[in-house]
């Protein structure tokens, strides 16, 4: 299924900013961590909640710092949905409409 820009775009509002010590977002769907990214690799983050948003009903991300071997050594408290299946079809309703087919 192609995802419009417009979720795709609230998908990229989603992820907090980083800074300080806060330096990669950390993705989990449904309580389990899937993806770790450096804050340069947005778009890397972005591909890949595209790829896997019909896998989990939600993936949310928080903000980690990494230690020097490349292990997540701390988290944030705060987590941020980025992607929620109900959120997104939502979004993909207001764009082809409650009739039109969301398949590409």
């Amino acid at each position: 299924m192609t995802v419009p820009p417009n979720v795709k775009a609230d998908w990229e509002k989603r992820f907090p900013d980083l800074s300080g010590k806060w330096t990669h977002w950390r993705l989990t769907g449904e309580g389990q961590v899937i993806a770790l990214f450096p804050g340069e690799r947005l778009l890397d983050a972005l591909r890949f909640v595209e790829a896997n948003c019909n896998r989990y009903t939600s993936i949310k991300c928080c903000r980690a710092t990494v230690d020097e071997i490349g292990n997540c050594a701390e988290v944030q408290d705060a987590l941020f949905e980025i992607s929620n299946t109900q959120n997104d079809q939502r979004m993909r309703t207001r764009v082809t409409g409650p009739g039109a087919s969301n398949e590409a």
